[in-house]
C-alpha cells in the first residue's frame, strides 16, 4: 500500500508524518484491508489545522475521514477515530454484500467538471469557468449499495447507474442530515 501524507500551507514534522504512517498501517492490519492506497493530508486555514484522510480499497471503494482542531496530532487522532467508526460500521455489510452478490461490476464512462466557484462572479452566469475536466466512469449499483458508497466517502453526492431500473440516479446528503435519491420518472414522456 502506498501512503502519501502531505501538507498544504504547513509543514509536517517528521513525528507527525511517521504517526499518521504507523497509525494508517495499524488500520488495515486490524480491519484486514488491502487497500490500494492511502492519502493524509493536513492543511491550514487562519488557526483551524485540518487532516483529510482518504483510503482507496477495491472496486473503486473510497472511506474518507475529516477533522478540524487546532492541532495537527488532535486532529490526526479525530480523524482517525471517524475513519475507523466508518470501517466498524460497513466492514461486516461491505464483506456479506459482496459475497451474496454474483453479477459483474459495470461501469459507465463520463465527465467531471471542476467549476471555479470564485472566479464565476466575474463571468457571465451563463457560462462558469471550468478549471478541470477528467474521464470518470459511472458505477452500476443498487440503491443500497449507492447510500453504503455515499456514507463511505463522505461525499455530497454520488451519481449512479441504478441496477434495477437501469438508469442513471443521484443519491445526495440533504442539509437536514437525511439521504435523499433523485431518479427519473418511470411514466415520464419520452
Amino acid at each position: 500500500m502506498q501512503i502519501q501524507i502531505t501538507g498544504k500551507k504547513i509543514e509536517t514534522s517528521e513525528a507527525l508524518r511517521t504517526l499518521a504512517e504507523n497509525k494508517i498501517q495499524e488500520i488495515a492490519k486490524k480491519y484486514a484491508l488491502t487497500p490500494v492506497e492511502c492519502s493524509v493530508t493536513f492543511s491550514k486555514d487562519k488557526h483551524i489545522i485540518n487532516c483529510d484522510i482518504e483510503m482507496h480499497l477495491a472496486r473503486d471503494i473510497y472511506v474518507r475521514a475529516h477533522e478540524e482542531t487546532l492541532d495537527a496530532y488532535l486532529s490526526l487522532d479525530q480523524a482517525i477515530e471517524t475513519f475507523e467508526k466508518r470501517l466498524r460500521r460497513h466492514k461486516k455489510r461491505l464483506i456479506d454484500h459482496y459475497k451474496k452478490r454474483d453479477i459483474k461490476h459495470e461501469r459507465v464512462s463520463g465527465s467531471r467538471y471542476v467549476i471555479n466557484a470564485h472566479e464565476e462572479q466575474e463571468v457571465e452566469a451563463d457560462n462558469p469557468l471550468v478549471i478541470a475536466e477528467m474521464k470518470t466512469n459511472i458505477p452500476t449499483l443498487t440503491l443500497s449499495d449507492a447510500v453504503m458508497h455515499l456514507d463511505l466517502s463522505d461525499a455530497q453526492a454520488i451519481l449512479f447507474n441504478n441496477e434495477v431500473r437501469n438508469q442513471l440516479n443521484v443519491v445526495y446528503r440533504r442539509p437536514d442530515g437525511n439521504i435523499g435519491w433523485i431518479a427519473p420518472s418511470l411514466n415520464s414522456p419520452s
